[in-house]
């Protein structure tokens, strides 16, 4: 779903409710507000990380300046090395095209997304302990808690190199510490993407009153944790690496 189209569902049930059931002003602000972005929120999420979503192709009408946006940042990555793989479309909140890249001699993937009004990217390499390492360029992408294994650093306002390079700097410290690489085939990946998905929709919905918890964690920018290298968050104790 496009992001105004989001926006207009929320003005137009918010502006109903106060229309048709003529709250008091002060209840509508502290009380009907807060139940209802709460509400948005559950729903919002949900939509989003749905058990029937699944990657599909990407509409014919309506997205080539995002197309054209990404395929000018393809170009650019293969410089780096980055070839690539697979591109569709996810059916959220806001709608998102996805460009799925592989690196040509190291185990890392990229995933570019572009919302609309903005684009993010991860750097991914997957391990054969469970663990996975993601690098991304914004602080949304770690607005919650993530699974142990599910290791993240943010870097943000820098190039598609230099994230590059932290990552590669990253991995060559789990390296030291005994994890090696696995290769995802280009047959499984889709699914192995879906897979994560689920797992960190799944990790969330854990929380009690996770709705709320969604709200708090976006206010505060909690994804501020995550911006510090992986070797740093290691010394600080922040993250664990077990089972290696």
């Amino acid at each position: 779903m496009k992001n105004w189209m989001w926006s207009a569902f929320v003005f137009i049930i918010t502006l109903i409710i106060a229309i048709v059931f003529n709250i008091p002003f002060w209840i509508f602000l502290f009380v009907v507000i807060p139940l209802l972005i709460t509400a948005f929120t559950y729903g919002s999420f949900n939509y989003s990380f749905r058990k029937t979503l699944k990657p599909e192709s990407i509409p014919s009408k309506g997205y080539a300046t995002r197309i054209k946006d990404l395929d000018l940042d393809t170009k650019k990555l293969e410089s780096l090395g980055f070839q690539k793989w697979d591109d569709f479309y996810l059916s959220m909140i806001p709608d998102t095209i996805v460009y799925v890249l592989k690196h040509k001699e190291e185990s890392v993937y990229l995933c570019l997304y572009h919302l609309g009004s903005k684009k993010t990217c991860d750097f991914f390499t997957r391990y054969n302990n469970e663990y996975t390492l993601t690098t991304c360029n914004t602080v949304d992408g770690g607005m919650t808690p993530r699974p142990q294994k599910a290791l993240l650093q943010i870097i943000t306002n820098v190039s598609y190199e230099q994230i590059f390079e932290i990552h590669k700097k990253a991995h060559k410290f789990l390296f030291d510490k005994g994890f090696r690489q696995y290769d995802i085939t280009r047959q499984e990946f889709r699914q192995y993407f879906l897979k994560n998905i689920h797992e960190y929709a799944n990790y969330v919905r854990k929380y009690v009153f996770w709705p709320v918890l969604l709200i708090f964690w976006t206010i505060t920018r909690r994804g501020r944790v995550y911006c510090k290298e992986i070797e740093t968050q290691y010394k600080e104790g922040s993250i664990k690496l077990s089972g290696v």
